[in-house]
């Protein structure tokens, strides 16, 4: 009597093996030093500025929470397109120069806002399903208040 031996499950599961392990060498890990950190000036067109790196996108919300883009009151990006472009400070309502953003409106005094500032990863590579990119969003909530040179304030 002949011993047959199966090998399918067997070369499944070390195919299986292999493949997720290349993914896992592949995979470009999370670089906390890439994350903006953001600081808000006084004013109610403050100075918006982050450390250290150029960034895709800057938004602005009312409220205390980062909305994930919906319910946006101010956004800008760099004039370089889809690139890390937007270059530290900002004036809060003062598109970049070159760029097709629009300016807001003052925001109010005693009122709560939240600012998302977004770099795009250099490091990552591919699309779809086998994208490496992370995304680096730094927040900060802040409570706006009256500067000299704003209405309402005395110089």
């Amino acid at each position: 009597m002949q011993s047959r031996i199966r090998s399918g499950p067997a070369v499944l599961v070390i195919a299986a093996l292999t493949a997720s392990l290349a993914v896992g060498a592949a995979c470009n890990r999370f670089d906390k030093s890439q994350v903006p950190v953001v600081t808000v000036g006084k004013g109610l067109r403050p100075e918006i500025s982050w450390t250290s790196f150029p960034a895709y996108l800057l938004h602005v919300y009312e409220g205390a929470e980062d909305r994930n883009g919906l319910g946006v009151l101010w956004s800008v990006a760099g004039t370089g397109g889809y690139e890390n472009a937007l270059k530290s400070p900002v004036i809060y309502g003062v598109p970049p120069a070159g760029s097709e953003y629009a300016g807001a409106p003052p925001l109010v005094a005693g009122r709560t806002y939240t600012v998302t500032v977004t770099r795009k990863d250099e490091k990552g590579s591919g699309e779809g399903f086998s994208n490496t990119r992370q995304r680096y969003i730094g927040v900060r909530t802040f409570v706006a208040e009256a500067g000299p040179g704003d209405p309402g304030r005395a110089p």
